[in-house]
C-alpha cells in the first residue's frame, strides 16, 4: 500500500525571504530553459520598492507548492499610479492542471480590492502556454517593449557637454517621482506632493542605485541601475523635454554604462516601448540589440 500524502498548498505572502527567493529563481530558470522565453518577474525590483511606499500602493507573491516543491508563482504589483502588473509561471511538467487559473483568482481578490484602472498581464511574445491562458480570460493587446543587451563593450567617442551624474538623496524623492509620471505615463495625481511619499523613495544599496543627471548644477534627467547575478541594468532612464533633442540623453546613458562597465557585470540591459522609436534608435547607436519581446495584454 502507497502511504505517500500528495500535499498541495497555496500561499500568499507580501513578502518574500530568501528561501522564497531562491525557489522562484529555480522555477524560472527551470521554465525559460525548456520554453526558451524570457519572464518579467522583477523580484530585486519589487524589494527594493518595498522599503517605500505609496499611497494605494500592492505588492502580493502567490506560491503554489506541490509536496513542497514550487511548480507555480504569480507576482501581483503596482509600483507607479493606478495600473496593476501580473506575471508568473508554472513548471512545464505540471501545466494543464490549472495552477495558474488558481493563482490569478487568487490575486484577483487581491488587486479587486484597491479597484485600480487598468490591470495588465505580461507575456513573452513567444510564449504559447502564456498566450494560451491570456486567451482564456478574454484579455486584450495592450502593448509591448523590447529587452535589449548591449553587444559592443567599448563606444565611439561621446561628446562631453558637461553633463554629471550624482547618487540620488531622500530630497530627490519627489522630483524622482515627478520624472517618472512625464516619461512613462504615471498618473501626476499620485505624486502631486510630497505628502503622497510616506518614506523616503532613495534606497542606499550597491545593487540599486538612483542617479539624477545635472548639467550645471541644474537637474535635467534621471537613470537607474542595478545589477543582480553580475548583470546590469539600467532603468527609469529620461530627459526632462525641454533639455531634448541636444544630445543629453546619449550623454547620460554612456555615465551609466561607464559605471556598470566599472563593476564588471557580464551583461547590461535595458528596456524600451516598442512604439519609442525616438529611444530605441538611441540605444541601439549606443551598442543595444533587441533579444526578446515582452507584451502586455489589458483584463477587463
Amino acid at each position: 500500500m502507497d502511504n505517500h500524502q500528495h500535499t498541495i498548498t497555496i500561499t500568499m505572502k507580501l513578502e518574500l525571504n530568501q528561501e522564497d527567493y531562491v525557489a522562484i529563481k529555480a522555477l524560472e530558470a527551470v521554465c525559460c530553459e525548456k520554453q526558451k522565453t524570457e519572464l518579467k518577474l522583477e523580484l530585486e525590483f519589487k524589494m527594493q520598492q518595498r522599503n517605500n511606499s505609496l499611497k494605494n500602493k500592492i505588492m502580493a507573491e502567490f506560491l503554489y507548492y506541490d509536496n513542497e516543491i514550487l511548480v507555480g508563482y504569480l507576482g501581483l504589483c503596482n509600483f507607479h499610479g493606478t495600473s496593476v502588473e501580473l506575471s508568473g509561471m508554472v513548471h512545464p511538467e505540471f501545466r494543464r492542471k490549472g495552477i495558474f487559473k488558481k493563482l490569478y483568482l487568487l490575486a484577483k481578490e487581491e488587486w479587486q480590492k484597491i479597484n485600480p484602472a487598468e490591470v495588465l498581464v505580461l507575456c513573452d511574445h513567444t510564449s504559447r502556454s502564456g498566450l494560451a491562458f491570456i486567451n482564456h480570460i478574454g484579455a486584450e493587446y495592450g502593448s509591448a517593449e523590447y529587452k535589449m543587451c548591449l553587444n559592443k563593450r567599448t563606444l565611439g567617442p561621446n561628446l562631453n557637454q558637461g553633463i554629471e551624474l550624482r547618487m540620488a538623496t531622500n530630497d530627490d524623492a519627489y522630483e524622482i517621482e515627478r520624472q517618472g509620471s512625464i516619461y512613462f505615463g504615471f498618473p501626476e495625481e499620485e505624486v502631486e506632493g510630497k505628502e503622497d511619499l510616506e518614506r523616503p523613495a532613495i534606497q542606499v544599496d550597491d545593487n540599486f542605485i538612483s542617479y539624477m543627471a545635472e548639467l550645471q548644477g541644474e537637474i535635467i534627467g534621471k537613470v537607474h541601475i542595478s545589477v543582480t547575478d553580475n548583470e546590469g541594468f539600467i532603468h527609469g532612464f529620461g530627459v526632462i523635454p525641454e533639455y531634448r533633442g541636444k544630445g543629453y540623453g546619449r550623454e547620460i546613458l554612456c555615465l551609466a554604462l561607464d559605471i556598470l562597465k566599472k563593476k564588471q557585470v557580464d551583461n547590461i540591459f535595458l528596456e524600451v516601448a516598442t512604439e519609442n522609436k525616438k529611444a530605441l534608435g538611441l540605444y541601439e547607436s549606443c551598442g543595444f540589440e533587441e533579444i526578446s519581446v515582452m507584451d502586455y495584454y489589458i483584463v477587463f
